[in-house]
């Protein structure tokens, strides 16, 4: 045998044909996955956003926005048809009533919507709905003409602006998807208005959606091709037709509808309403029916009945454990009203005994006093009345000042005299320029070139005072230029010309102190 045929030929790992196989790791092959797709651009964003120059916003505060805030607030007290649905009405007297009702089977809703019960989707009625209500009212109170124009809400934003699911346990993708999920149950209230104002000659007998609310969810595809998180929700909402009647500047002027308004403090947004729940419904309630409560006193049972159901303040009466309860609760929220939403309270002196007052609205020398010592003081006795809760505290009276930023605006309004309603003649109708509606704060009726709904700005002191800011705060208070111009003593042309030709310059000193005591 040859030495040539006893060489053992070895494979060449350099070879071509040279593989390592290694039995037991076969692995299968994966599909084909397509390459993920970047976020979505070009989404609409919310405009305006709130509170960006200033710290206060204008809102609207007609019937159905109060008495809305109440049906989501008060969610078990509605009551029932006899077929089964539910229903909550709320009365104004003289024969007007809001009555509000659940449309969750209209087209635009979405199938798991139509397919929950009543009862279920007023379990989803509360506080947070009632907040993200009074942001619709502030969007719709900065339209022109509400029923015709919709906006839109970017959902992150919308997170942003109501201090909400800031729970570190939801993920982005779950609070949006909360958010949009309450957008749709708000879109859900119906309302059946049936309202008349005496001078207006108006009377509605309507039935319409409060808030015509759809929402678009934009998720991406994961590397498999399934929908993946939520990365934005975009919330479009058209307010419905009750804001022809409710907040219609040009109408008002016309006298043929309404326009209520009021303002509303950032502060309100900033409170977290899972840790504040009661301050939040206060602040909501107190700010919106500011207008027509314009003394803002009330007593402690009006106010707590307006935003609690029946049988916590039937648990409190009963039970004096609840009754003390809802003291404190009560208490709080009084301290976070005033510390951290600016709203004054003032305890009455003869209604309001010093010994039921929370400790904060106590002097030093009593607050520090063990409690059973400071009643033997107030009281003679340490222990406190039988049924103080619905005898003494329910009927005492608290007064309640907005901030002072939106109680500075809110005095631009000018209240109705009783006289005005019932001695003018009809010539002297046609020229007044305020509404004589009882029940409507009026403002200065300004000219046609002014109708639109009014930019609302802080006048700076120590800003120098153009031409555009004249404008901007004179269209704000609805103040015409023949007015303002005899107010500084200068004619109509004067401020047409500054308005005008002037804007971007600086006014003279001698005048712009006095268009600043005019116009602040």
């Amino acid at each position: 045998m040859s030495v040539k045929h006893n060489k053992i030929e070895l494979a060449d790992p350099q070879s071509a044909n040279y593989q390592l196989g290694i039995s037991g790791l076969e692995v299968p092959s994966t599909a084909k996955t397509t390459k993920r797709l970047r976020k979505p651009k070009n989404l609409p964003f919310t405009k305006p956003p709130l509170f960006i120059s200033k710290n206060y916003e204008m809102t609207a505060t007609g019937a159905p926005i109060i008495s809305a805030t109440q049906a989501y607030l008060k969610h078990p007290d509605w009551s029932q048809y006899s077929n089964g649905s539910l229903y909550f009405q709320k009365p104004f007297g003289k024969g007007r009533y809001i009555e509000f009702y659940i449309l969750h089977k209209q087209e635009h809703q979405p199938q798991y919507i139509s397919d929950l019960a009543e009862h279920q989707i007023l379990e989803q009625y509360g506080v947070m709905a009632a907040r993200l209500h009074a942001v619709f009212a502030t969007y719709a109170a900065a339209q022109a003409e509400p029923w015709k124009q919709p906006f839109v809400l970017r959902g992150s934003e919308l997170i942003k602006t109501l201090k909400i699911y800031k729970s570190k346990k939801l993920t982005k993708s779950q609070r949006l998807k909360a958010i949009a999920d309450l957008a749709l149950v708000v879109g859900t209230l119906g309302a059946v208005i049936h309202w008349y104002e005496g001078e207006l000659n108006l009377c509605i007998k309507e039935r319409c959606l409060l808030w015509i609310v759809s929402v678009q969810e934009y998720s991406q595809p994961n590397l498999f091709g399934e929908d993946d998180d939520l990365c934005e929700a975009i919330i479009r909402v058209q307010p419905g037709l009750w804001t022809y009647n409710f907040l219609n500047s040009q109408g008002e002027q016309s006298r043929t509808a309404l326009y209520q308004y009021g303002f509303i403090p950032k502060q309100v947004f900033d409170l977290d309403p899972h840790q504040h729940k009661l301050a939040s419904s206060l602040a909501l309630y107190i700010i919106q029916n500011s207008r027509a409560h314009k003394n803002g006193i009330y007593t402690v049972h009006s106010l707590l009945s307006n935003v609690l159901p029946s049988y916590q303040i039937e648990q409190a009466v009963n039970d004096y454990r609840y009754g003390w309860r809802l003291k404190e609760n009560l208490e709080e929220a009084l301290l976070v009203l005033k510390d951290k939403v600016g709203i004054k309270v003032e305890f009455d002196d003869e209604s309001y005994p010093q010994w039921l007052r929370p400790l904060w609205a106590m002097p030093d020398e009593l607050s520090c006093l063990p409690a059973k010592q400071r009643n033997q003081q107030l009281l003679g006795t340490k222990r406190l009345p039988d049924n103080y809760i619905q005898n003494i505290l329910f009927p005492a009276k608290l007064t309640f000042k907005l901030p002072l930023s939106a109680q500075r605006h809110q005095n631009q309004f000018k209240t109705p005299k009783s006289n005005e309603v019932s001695g003018n003649s009809q010539c002297q109708k046609k020229n007044h320029e305020t509404l004589t509606s009882a029940s409507t704060p009026k403002l200065v009726k300004t000219s046609s070139k002014t109708s639109d709904v009014p930019k609302i700005i802080d006048l700076d002191q120590n800003k120098e005072l153009t031409g555009d800011i004249v404008r901007l705060l004179r269209t704000a208070k609805r103040i015409s230029q023949r007015k303002l111009a005899q107010s500084v003593g200068m004619s109509q042309s004067w401020i047409r010309d500054i308005e005008n030709e002037g804007r971007n310059q600086p006014i003279p000193e001698k005048y712009a102190t006095k268009l600043r005591e005019i116009l602040a």
